[in-house]
């Protein structure tokens, strides 16, 4: 499950690097025609990072959100969990301990 994730998120990673290396030649392309501007292609390209840097911190929200119901679902204990009940137990055992 956890190498399923890590290639979905590398997978994006690539798609969104592919994407901003096309529009980088685009913009450049338009620039050396004269059809855009150095500062209207800084714009664009301003933009497009500021627009991926927002959808690759809701990206990782929606897959972590994605893998912490799919191990709800498979009743997995979260190091959390585990952290509380090792909390409980040596609780417990402390009072065992007390009551002899």
């Amino acid at each position: 499950m956890k190498d399923l994730c890590r290639k979905a998120l590398l997978i994006g990673m690539g798609a969104a690097e592919f994407t901003r290396e096309t529009l980088a030649r685009a913009v450049a392309d338009l620039e050396k025609r004269g059809e855009m501007s150095r500062a209207e292609a800084e714009k664009v390209m301003q933009s497009f990072r500021r627009t991926a840097r927002e959808r690759r911190g809701e990206l990782e929200e929606g897959i972590e959100r994605a893998v912490a119901a799919m191990l709800d679902k498979m009743h997995l204990a979260t190091t959390d969990r585990l952290e509380e009940l090792e909390k409980r137990l040596r609780a417990l055992e402390r009072k065992s301990r007390a009551k002899r």
